[in-house]
């Protein structure tokens, strides 16, 4: 003989609530825990591009003060004073592309373009630190790849699916 409890009445199911804050959670959670991943993903990009931008700045100025022709520093030592500089440069050594060019009035300025119709990533490399009164403009990029790929529907992007953090500084040497 089979036990009525084996068998629940739909009305008596649907009537029970044990359980329903997990369920609740269950279908939620998913899309909490993208958003916390995103906001971590933006967070961590932002706090890197604000360490390469500072670090930039910073290291540039050896440059304005004559200490970088002084002391004959060359492109890879450059960058590599700058990724040092950096709090957690996370493969800044290998990927760190600079252009160190000499302006020859503030109206040339312009900035490069580092990336191409098709996605990728073109820099030649230069490093031009100029003479005393000359203006400069330093010019970093660092392809960034994501820990979390949640904006794969963001067009800006390499083709090979990093982004691209970049910081410049424009300036005009001291006399030296």
């Amino acid at each position: 003989m089979i036990s009525g409890r084996l068998f629940v009445r739909p009305r008596r199911l649907l009537a029970d609530r044990k359980g329903a804050a997990a369920i609740e959670f269950a279908i939620l959670a998913l899309p909490l825990f993208m958003m916390i991943f995103a906001i971590i993903e933006v967070s961590l990009m932002f706090f890197i591009n604000s360490a390469l931008d500072a670090s930039v700045h910073k290291i540039s100025r050896m440059v304005r003060t004559g200490e970088v022709a002084s002391s004959k520093i060359t492109l890879a030592d450059f960058k590599t004073r700058i990724c040092n500089d950096m709090l957690f440069s996370f493969g800044c050594s290998g990927n760190l592309l600079v252009k160190v060019n000499v302006l020859s009035d503030l109206s040339s300025a312009t900035s490069a373009n580092p990336i191409d119709k098709s996605g990728n990533l073109v820099v030649t490399e230069t490093f031009d630190i100029g003479k005393g009164s000359d203006y400069v403009l330093v010019q970093a990029f660092l392809p960034w790849k994501t820990v979390a790929n949640f904006f794969s529907l963001s067009s800006a992007k390499l083709s090979d699916g990093r982004y691209l953090l970049g910081s410049s500084a424009l300036f005009r040497n001291e006399p030296f």
